[in-house]
């Protein structure tokens, strides 16, 4: 059974990802999401998981205690980034701390 991009679409529309498209019309990941662009579909941004959203709220707690994004970061064992991804995600305000002038640099 062909099936056009709209009803790809239809799917996606109604909720459905772009894996579970897939698995419903029996084709691959890269095939259904090249059939949702041809029908113009506006893709959803990815939800979160539980653990991850888990994970955040720990990060955001041990930043609101003081730890620096660093001292998160090896707590969790992520990078930097990621770990203040997770803070911000977690709903924490990250802290603004001025700049420190360079060593050398004329006063």
């Amino acid at each position: 059974m062909t099936r056009s991009p709209d009803d790809f679409a239809r799917l996606y529309d109604d909720g459905l990802s772009i894996r579970e498209v897939a698995a419903r019309t029996g084709t691959s990941y890269r095939y259904a999401r090249a059939q949702l662009i041809a029908a113009g579909v506006e893709f959803r941004k990815p939800t979160p998981m539980e653990s991850t959203l888990a994970l955040a709220d720990d990060c955001a707690a041990l930043y609101r205690r003081g730890l620096s994004i660093r001292a998160v970061s090896v707590r969790v064992g992520y990078s930097d980034r990621y770990a203040r991804d997770l803070i911000v995600l977690g709903g924490a305000e990250l802290r603004d701390y001025p700049r420190r002038p360079r060593k050398g640099a004329a006063a």
